[in-house]
């Protein structure tokens, strides 16, 4: 996680490097004489330089040595120290003002912004020894110069003694405090500096450094006159007399407020996006590069069962099967080849047995257009599925109880009479429909137990070799079960095909209408069955 982060505020601060070292050129040559009088070639050489070590010290290639070692080649250069301070303090100022444009758009910049800041304390440090021990050799009484270093730290400085009382303090901390040092010089630090809540714990770091640990960005807050309350961030250290014995404390401080409220700001962001998801009816993750979850939503975790948060850190393997885990990974893949989002319909197994989810995945993107991670929106459609087979299923047996219908409808058997059914024949014969003829009246002949099956053909559009061929099959099997059939309705046209076709008719009974065959049939099953006994 951490190097994706720093890669995208990296990312973030080099495309801002231009910018940047503008922004410095401009004010060193305005604030720093010698730098003015070097001419505006060596100054921007001298900006690009330092903005340089300080992306060296963001991407780490180098630790903070770098800008220290940019700083102290100023001051082996013969600038003054008020001079290296206040450059310390133009490129401190104008990267971290970079920085916080970062700190919305990249996930964790803050601790990357809290690193390059502890670089540029160690610069600070550093150039103070330097300076200090010049101003040791060369003068020592040399308070006035002290002075001067002290006010051009940028940094806020509070020198107390071991009772608390203010013996020194610079121009920042005139202006943090809003109290001149003339005023402040004598007064008991704890109670007209700090807010009752900070006492026990500066008292207790106090006496950590008395015992010889300094402290290293310790955090309080401070009231001004105003009654303003300011965020410091401390380093501290003791100041020994001659005897070696604990004089009193030195502080350089930072003033944090600002940094502290974007911070919190973004962490509260954080928390409302969270929370937003955490309700939201659907499923939403993170996966980087490497398949492991860098976010979970509530319902993406309580759809195994889990925990919140469980599933970051973890992979598809660690809890779904080799098929799924495959099924995922192809998915995330055609989403960064696509460079878009894609959606895709995935089974998944649940608490609740397997799960039909459309996902929606696209690639996260960092400062630089960089795929890192893959986001997955996931909606639970197994309900909307099943429903869409249900319907399926009752078209599907619409559509054949339909075509039974159709079926009977096209070839009606009617019983009109005792051994005698009547099927009158409408429309178009083909193949399928001359055999479905044969299975209705042979089925109707064994029901009805007929005697006489009369098939009407004076619907039928025309008559051809496969309807002539049909008729003739439908009267063999009829008569096979015992029935004799009677084709009516046979108009001139048809018959003169039956003749030109050449179709062996014997065995049908031929009648020119309708009525002629019911009377035909009816008289017949009347002579064929026995008379009723007399009792």
């Amino acid at each position: 996680m951490r190097d994706r982060t720093a890669t995208g505020y990296l990312a973030s601060l080099s495309g801002q490097a231009r910018e940047i070292s503008v922004a410095i050129c401009q004010d060193a040559a305005e604030q720093i004489p010698r730098l003015a009088r070097a001419g505006t070639a060596e100054v921007a050489a001298w900006s690009e330089a330092a903005v340089a070590a300080a992306l060296r010290v963001v991407s780490g290639e180098a630790g903070a040595e770098a800008l220290v070692a940019h700083f102290v080649a100023f001051g082996d250069e013969g600038a003054a120290a008020d001079e290296v301070l206040r450059a310390v303090t133009l490129c401190r100022r104008h990267l971290l003002r970079a920085s916080l444009r970062a700190l919305p758009e990249v996930a964790g910049a803050a601790e990357e912004i809290e690193r390059l800041s502890a670089s540029f304390d160690a610069a600070y440090e550093a150039v103070g020894r330097y300076y200090a021990a010049l101003a040791a050799a060369r003068c020592r009484d040399g308070s006035a110069r002290f002075r001067g270093l002290v006010n051009a730290i940028g940094s806020v400085i509070v020198v107390i003694d071991v009772d608390g009382k203010v013996i020194d303090w610079n121009g920042d901390a005139e202006r943090v405090y809003g109290v001149p040092r003339e005023e402040a010089l004598g007064k008991d630090y704890f109670e007209a500096f700090l807010p009752p809540e900070a006492h026990e714990a500066v008292r207790a770091d106090m006496h950590k450094v008395l015992a010889g640990e300094p402290t290293k960005n310790f955090e309080n807050p401070v009231v001004s006159r105003d009654g303003t309350v300011r965020l410091l961030q401390w380093n501290v250290d003791r100041i020994l007399d001659g005897e070696g014995r604990p004089a009193a404390f030195v502080a350089s401080g930072y003033d944090i407020t600002e940094h502290r409220q974007n911070r919190d700001r973004l962490e509260q962001s954080r928390g409302e996006v969270q929370a937003i998801l955490d309700n939201a009816p659907i499923v939403v993750f993170v996966k980087d590069l490497e398949g492991v979850y860098t976010f979970s939503n509530y319902l993406c975790d309580a759809l195994f069962g889990f925990e919140p948060r469980w599933m970051v850190g973890k992979r598809d393997a660690d809890f779904l099967p080799p098929e799924t885990v495959k099924q995922n990974r192809d998915n995330d893949a055609a989403a960064l080849a696509a460079g878009r989002a894609v959606e895709s319909e995935e089974l998944i197994p649940t608490t609740d047995g397997s799960r039909i989810y459309m996902v929606s995945k696209f690639p996260l993107v960092d400062a630089g257009g960089a795929p890192y991670a893959v986001c997955g929106i996931a909606l639970d459609i197994t309900a909307r599925k099943q429903a869409e087979e249900d319907r399926a299923r009752l078209a599907r047996d619409i559509i054949d109880a339909q075509h039974v219908a159709l079926r009977a409808l096209s070839t009606p058997l009617l019983p009109i009479a005792r051994g005698v059914v009547l099927m009158p024949l409408i429309g178009a014969m083909d193949a399928a429909r001359a055999a479905l003829v044969l299975e209705t009246l042979l089925d109707g002949v064994g029901a009805h137990r007929a005697e006489a099956a009369i098939l009407d053909i004076t619907g039928l559009h025309e008559i051809d070799a496969e309807v002539a061929t049909g008729l003739v099959q439908a009267a063999q099997a009829a008569a096979l079960l015992g029935a004799e059939v009677v084709l009516t309705g046979v108009r001139p046209a048809a018959a003169r095909t039956l003749i030109e076709l050449g179709v062996d008719m014997r065995g049908i009974k031929t009648l020119s209408s309708l009525q002629q065959g019911v009377t035909y049939a009816i008289t017949r099953s009347s002579r064929a069955r026995p008379p009723a006994r007399s009792s």
